[in-house]
This record gives structure tokens, sequence and C-alpha cells, in this order.
């Protein structure tokens, strides 16, 4: 607006254009906001349907799958792959693919994956033309224009990576680069992607250790129940064995494999011959060889199992002694695992407090004078006065 001797006249044609030429550019640069927040909108949905369908999944290939396919989609990446790296990051396996590069590039990434170390600070790595880390890339796959590499990391550790590829013939309408946008995109997407991820592993190992255990537990019943006398002995030993565990200030962790151990420790009895397990009088000494068999016998049927390692020295060691002569392995005092010590006290405590076929159970008096009669020569003399004393406080 002009004025003319202080009083305001009509705006001239130049002014009008101005403020028109002004008012679409602003409307312009609206448009585009309006067409970046309506695509952002449209990503954040579909990426919200995409993880609601991934925290469903518990197949962890799927899961892998949907990850790579979505930082694909999100990214405009012609190619990818995710690897999967150990708890130290210093290795990664390439366990998923998606779109066509040189088998050539693969191997490459596979045999050098040192060079995503970089992604361990939790930053995403880019590697473009002029970069002399790319030059080895480029000349095994010339249509490779540029890569990323994101960490999957959790809240404790980086477990593994997502590479992204631009891959393309020429400088045609394809994108060469990856621009800011996007790489704040996927270093949002990979940090959920990694937690659901690793979330998918945790369900899967939960539900395998499960199967695994009732598989084993039920075994283990069936042993016990092969004699009358000795029906939950496995059940019992695993309760006095978690209430001793407990009272020795152990942990969580701890306490969990004393009580697997516990429930498996006589597994081994399944090679047994029944007639030598139910012998109502002394055993034969061919008899008692084959009963000292059992340790062995359960070590070698868990071997397998690799989340019960722990658990295992109770199954191999509960006879050992205190004072160096049980079996299998003659260990003496601490050399013998802390918890095959408390499953010694526990068996011993509910063989001699339950009715057997050679004799009636103990009394509980009767009992404690025996544990503490096998303090120091079959037992540890400091869990024996632990037991006895949690025995006499009726705490089990």
């Amino acid at each position: 607006m002009s004025f003319v001797n202080g009083e305001p006249s009509a705006p001239g044609a130049a002014d009008v254009f101005s403020q028109v030429a002004e008012l679409k550019r602003q409307n312009a640069e609206l448009l585009a906001i309006n067409l970046i927040l309506h695509e952002r909108i449209k990503e954040l949905d579909f990426s919200q349907h995409v993880f609601n369908d991934l925290f469903k999944n518990y197949n962890l290939d799927s899961t892998i799958k949907s990850i790579l396919d979505m930082a694909t989609k999100i990214t405009c990446s012609e190619a990818g792959l995710i690897m999967l790296g150990d708890n130290g990051f210093r290795s990664f396996k390439i366990i998923s693919a998606l779109g066509v590069f040189e088998l050539s590039l693969k191997e490459y990434l596979q045999n050098n994956t040192s060079m995503f170390l970089a992604c361990a600070s939790s930053q995403e790595m880019v590697l473009t033309c002029g970069d002399s880390a790319f030059e080895p890339l480029h000349n095994l796959d010339p249509s490779l224009r540029s890569l990323m590499a994101v960490p999957l990391k959790t809240e404790s550790r980086v477990i593994g990576v997502i590479v992204l590829m631009h891959r393309h013939q020429g400088r045609d309408n394809h994108r060469i680069d990856y621009d800011e946008n996007q790489r704040s995109t996927i270093m949002t997407f990979a940090k959920q992607a990694a937690l659901i991820l690793d979330n998918t592993r945790l369900k899967i190992e939960f539900g395998r250790k499960e199967l695994y255990l009732k598989t084993i537990t039920a075994l283990t019943s069936a042993i016990d129940a092969k004699d009358r006398y000795t029906r939950n002995h496995s059940r019992n030993v695993a309760r006095y064995a978690v209430v001793l565990g407990e009272k020795l200030g152990l942990s969580s962790e701890e306490i969990m494999n004393i009580n697997y151990g516990a429930i498996l420790h006589d597994i081994g009895k399944i090679g047994v011959p029944e007639a030598t397990l139910n012998k109502p009088g002394r055993l034969t000494p061919h008899e008692f060889e084959l009963i000292k068999t059992h340790p062995t016998i359960g070590v070698n049927i868990l071997a397998p199992i690799d989340f019960l390692e722990e658990a295992m020295n109770v199954v191999r060691h509960h006879h050992e002694r205190y004072d160096g002569s049980g079996y299998p392995s003659g260990l003496k005092g601490e050399s013998i695992p802390y918890a095959a010590r408390i499953v010694a006290i526990a068996d011993a405590w509910d063989a001699m407090t339950s009715h057997r076929s050679y004799r009636r159970a103990l009394t509980v008096e009767a009992a404690i004078r025996e544990l503490q009669a096998g303090s120091g020569g079959q037992f540890d003399p400091a869990m024996v006065n632990i037991f006895t004393y949690i025995i006499q406080k009726n705490r089990i």
C-alpha cells in the first residue's frame, strides 16, 4: 500500500502482483508441507499395522523378512539384507536378503562384517561413490549406487544390522543417495524392529524351554512312577533344594537352575534296569555299579539342550561326597558344584523321610541326626546346618 500526503492510497498494480506472488509462494510451501505430512501419516500408519502384526508373530524367519521388506520400502531401496551378530558384536551372519544383487557382493559383505562395527555406536553408516570403502563394493556390483547400514539395537546391546542398497543402472529417476528424512525414519524404525526381533527370539526361546522341560519332566515322572515309593521324589527334591537355595541367598537365575537340576537329577535312571531300581534288599556290587551310571546317562540325555548346561552339573555331580568318596568324578569339598551340594542334601532328605521298598520312612528327628552324622563326610557341613535349621523351624 502506498501513501499520498500522509493518507493511504489504493495499491498499485505492482504491489498487488507482489502480494499475489507471495501468497502463491506461501501456498506452494503449504502444499509441499501438507504433501510431506500426508506421506508421513501414511508411512506411520503403515508402520503401525506392520508392527502390530510383528508383535503377534512367533515365527522368527517371517518376522525378519517383514522387517527387511518394510525397511526397503521406507527407504525406497532396491535391495537389502539383515545380519545378526553375537553378543560381543564381533561378527555377523547374513540371515535374510531381499532384491537382486551380485552374489560376489553378498559374499564380500559376509566376509568383511568388520566394516559395520561403526554401527555399534548406534549410528547409521552411509557409503556412496567417492568413499574409499565403497569402491570395492562398486567393483563387485557396478549397479550399486549407495549403501546404508543401520544398527538393530535393544536397550542393552546391538543384535544386528540392516543393510540397504540403491542399486540400478545409470542415473535415471531412481534415487542415488539416502536423504536425511529417510535416514532419520529408518533409524527410528530400526529401534522398534530390534525390540520386536529380540522379543520374538525370547518368545521362541521361552516356548522351546517350556516344551523341553515338559517333555523331560514327563520322562522324570515316568521314572518316579516305576516305584510307588518314589512317586513325586523329583518334585519333592526340587522343593527342598529351592528352599535351601533361597535361604543361602542365591539369585533367581541360580534358583531356577537348581530347580531344573533337581527335577532332572535322576533322569538317567531311565537307562537302569527296573529290577535293580526296585530291588527290596541290598544291591550286589554289579547292581550298584549299574546304579552309579545314572548320572552319566542323565548328562548324555540332556547334552543337546544348551540352556540346561548349569542344571547338568547337578545331574552329573549330585552323588559326589564332600570327603571325595562319591561318584562319578570323586570330587571333594568345594570343587563339587554349589548346586549339586544343595541337591545332594535335598535328595537324601526326601529319601530318608519317604517310605521305600526296603524300609519305612525315618522320623524328622532321626533324619536330622542322619544328616548331621553325614556332615563333612557326605554333605557340605555349612549347608547341613542351614537345612536342619530350616527343618526345625518348620520352614518346609
